[in-house]
C-alpha cells in the first residue's frame, strides 16, 4: 500500500476474503490499514468470525466503515477493480462522499496471491498427487467401446472418494477428431483402435486446484499426430528451460513458438501457453507473448501451467500440460514426465 500511495485497502471479493482471513464468507468486508485491520460481517457470520477471525471484528454497517476510515484519517482507499461492479463502485462513492478517494488497485491483490508460500505449495502438491492417481485410473479404463462420458464420470467418483473437494472443471476426455477442440465437452463417443485420446483433468484439494493434460494413442498411433505430440513436448521443454526468477512471461511463449515455427506448425497453436493456478483454476498470470502481462517477470513462489498444443480440425489435436512452481534458482514440475 505504501508503494501505491494508499492509506488503506478494502477487500470484498469472497475468494480474496478467504485468502486474507481463512474464512469462507459469501459477503463481508476487510479494511486494511498500515497499522491494523477490521473485518466487517453481517449477522450470519458473527459467531464463526468471533471464533476464527485473525482480525478484530465488527457487525457491518456504513457507520462502522466510515468510523474506521475517519479515525485513521484515510484519504485514499484501494479496491480490486477487476471484481468491483460499476453499481458497487457507485455505492461506495456515495458512502465515502468526497472525503475518500477510491483507487482501483488490482495489482496489489493479484501479485499477493501469485506468490504461494510453503503451505500453499504443499496443498497444491497434494492436489497434483491425487490428480496423477486419477490419470493412472483413467488409463486402466481405456477399452474398446468405452464412452468419453463414462470415463469422465468414473474419474470424478474416483477422486471424490479419495479426498477431492471437487473437480477443477468438467474433465475433457476426447477421442479421435474430438481432441482438435481445446475446450471440448465429453460426449458419448466410443473409443476405437487407432484413436488419439486427449485427457485434460484437474481436482481441488484443500481449496487449491490442480491441472494437467496428457495424450495417449489407443492400440495404434497416427503418425501425423504422433509427430505433432513430439513437437509439442519439445516446445514445452524449450519453455521450461526458461522457468526461473527474472525471466519475462513472454519469453516462455516465444521459446515454445520458435520450436513450432521451425516445424511450420505455429499456426496450429491457438491459445496461450499457460495460466496461473491456485485458489482458482485460472488466475494471474496469463502467459502469452502479446498479452497484457507479457513483460511481468517470474518470481519465486509463482505457480502456473505450461500447456502448448497443436490442433487440426477433423483429424485431432495434442496438448501437453504440466504445473510448474518457480523456485529460487529454477523450477519444480508437479507431475512426472
Amino acid at each position: 500500500m505504501k508503494g501505491a500511495e494508499l492509506d488503506a485497502c478494502l477487500i470484498e471479493q469472497p475468494l480474496e476474503l478467504f485468502y486474507f482471513t481463512g474464512l469462507k464468507l459469501s459477503a463481508g468486508r476487510l479494511l486494511v490499514h498500515s497499522k491494523d485491520a477490521l473485518l466487517l460481517v453481517d449477522g450470519r457470520y458473527v459467531q464463526m468470525a468471533e471464533e476464527k477471525s485473525p482480525y478484530p471484528l465488527s457487525l457491518d454497517g456504513p457507520e462502522k466503515f466510515l468510523s474506521f476510515c475517519q479515525s485513521r484519517r484515510v484519504r485514499s482507499l484501494g479496491f480490486d477493480g477487476s471484481h468491483t461492479s460499476h453499481d458497487r463502485f457507485l455505492h461506495l462513492s456515495k458512502l465515502v462522499k468526497r472525503e475518500i478517494k477510491l483507487i482501483p488497485s488490482t495489482p496489489l491483490f493479484k501479485n499477493a496471491r501469485a506468490i504461494k508460500d510453503k503451505e500453499e505449495i504443499a496443498k497444491m502438491e497434494k492436489s497434483a498427487k491425487l490428480l496423477w492417481k486419477g490419470f493412472q485410473y483413467i488409463q486402466s479404463l481405456l477399452k474398446t467401446g468405452v464412452k468419453e462420458k463414462e470415463i469422465s464420470k468414473c474419474f470424478e467418483i474416483f477422486c471424490l472418494e479419495r479426498g477431492a473437494d471437487k473437480l477443477s472443471f468438467e474433465p475433457i476426455i476426447a477421442f479421435g477428431p474430438n481432441s482438435a477442440m481445446p475446450h471440448y465437452r465429453s460426449q458419448n463417443t466410443q473409443l476405437k483402435p487407432g484413436n488419439i485420446v486427449l485427457i485434460d483433468i484437474g481436482v481441488c484439494v484443500d481449496n487449491y486446484y490442480s491441472d494437467m493434460t496428457r495424450v495417449l494413442f489407443y492400440k495404434k498411433a497416427n503418425p501425423f499426430l504422433k509427430r505433432l505430440l513430439e513437437i509439442t513436448k519439445r516446445a514445452q521443454k524449450s519453455a521450461l528451460a526458461l522457468c526461473r526468477p527474472g525471466v519475462k512471461l513472454k519469453q516462455l511463449d516465444i521459446a515454445a513458438r520458435q520450436v513450432m515455427r521451425e516445424e511450420n506448425v505455429e499456426d496450429l497453436f491457438i491459445h496461450s501457453l499457460g495460466h496461473g493456478i491456485g485458489l482458482e483454476i485460472h488466475e494471474y498470470p496469463r502467459i502469452k507473448f502479446d498479452g497484457e502481462e507479457k513483460d511481468d517477470v517470474l518470481k519465486s513462489g509463482m505457480v502456473f501451467t505450461v500447456e502448448p498444443g497443436l490442433y487440426v480440425p477433423g483429424i485431432g489435436g495434442v496438448r501437453y500440460e504440466d504445473t510448474i512452481v518457480i523456485t529460487p534458482k529454477g523450477h519444480k514440475n508437479l507431475y512426472p514426465s
